[in-house]
């Protein structure tokens, strides 16, 4: 206990340290390797000698940033962002390799009561998706956010009656997220305390200050994991990146940008839709995305002062699924009346 909490006492220092500094979130999905456009073959396995192998799922509340860390971990901009709760509704898997090693992150959506999945008429994925990776993972990380001072001292009942499904060789690390955020260090080695020390709450068996939006701690975590693999075949050739299809990846990049754009939680009823997807012979993409509202209010807000709602939210899908895909990527936005299918 001691010496976890002098670990976290020197990630604070360096923490704070670094908070003078400017990190540019876009450099920080950059990556020094090779990169690979639009390859989703995952039937071809490649086994290098001496391979390793380590599936990671990131547990937490909703918005506590979870796809967000994928992002700087694979150092790609696969997983949907954005600042509502939801914005992650089915299970993710983002690939990454580094010379002999890969790690698959399993992003699932945001942990949800039984009135939150009524409230928001969320699917059953919300429930099982989570159970299903904490079975998977070789390493299960808990998420805290920091800057929430109702919830940040403490575990989950949600995550804790998840966590019974863990296996028993799995680890379990703490991630306290959005350090960033926080001016006062002795707040992270007062949360350590607590949530280290509380009989009530698992054994961590290691923990991390970082900033999923900055960051900040994010490559010791990486460097963690990679050290953590085990020898084992692949999963996935390594030119791929993600088990989602393209128009997933774009369908649902749309869907958390519109959720950043409209109010009132309008995004959660406009159903998102590829028209048309042209890959071009230089890799670059094309795509017409509809957006086919169920109510013409919604049809105002996305084309009101000359559809300024549209223009930014196309720019804003453009540039992610380029630092996804490492292409050009051209995004047309069409709004639609929704046509209600007669029962």
């Amino acid at each position: 206990m001691l010496l976890a909490i002098r670990k976290c006492a020197f990630q604070i220092e360096t923490i704070f340290f670094k908070q003078f500094l400017f990190y540019s979130t876009k450099s920080n999905y950059e990556s020094n390797q090779e990169d690979y456009v639009l390859n989703f073959d995952t039937n071809i396995i490649l086994r290098k000698e001496h391979s390793k192998f380590l599936k990671v799922a990131i547990l937490g509340l909703p918005n506590s940033g979870k796809s967000t860390l994928i992002n700087q971990l694979t150092k790609r901009m696969i997983c949907p962002v954005s600042s509502k709760v939801h914005t992650t509704i089915h299970k993710f898997e983002s690939v990454y390799s580094e010379d002999d090693t890969q790690i698959v992150f399993l992003d699932t959506p945001g942990l949800s009561s039984p009135h939150e999945m009524k409230k928001y008429k969320l699917k059953e994925t919300f429930k099982t998706d989570p159970q299903t990776s904490i079975i998977e993972a070789d390493i299960i990380g808990i998420l805290q956010d920091v800057t929430n001072i109702y919830t940040r001292h403490l575990i989950s009942n949600l995550i804790l009656d998840n966590l019974k499904n863990k296996r028993d060789d799995s680890q379990l690390l703490l991630l306290l997220n959005k350090v960033d955020k926080l001016k006062k260090k002795a707040i992270l080695l007062d949360l350590t305390r607590q949530l280290t020390s509380n009989k009530k709450f698992p054994k961590f068996d290691d923990v991390f200050m970082i900033s999923a939006l900055t960051g900040d701690g994010v490559g010791d975590l990486r460097n963690y994991l990679l050290d953590s693999a085990k020898i084992s075949d692949w999963k996935y050739n390594e030119n791929v990146f993600t088990d989602q299809p393209y128009e997933r990846i774009i369908e649902q990049t749309v869907r958390a940008k519109l959720l950043d754009s409209l109010p009132n939680g309008g995004a959660y009823k406009i159903q998102v839709q590829i028209e048309h997807f042209d890959l071009a012979e230089d890799g670059s993409i094309n795509v017409l995305v509809a957006l086919k509202c169920p109510q013409s209010h919604y049809m105002s807000i996305l084309l009101r002062n000359g559809g300024q709602c549209i223009k930014f939210t196309s720019l804003a899908v453009e540039d992610e699924l380029q630092q996804a895909f490492r292409t050009t990527v051209k995004v047309k936005l069409c709004v639609e009346r929704q046509i209600k299918k007669e029962t």
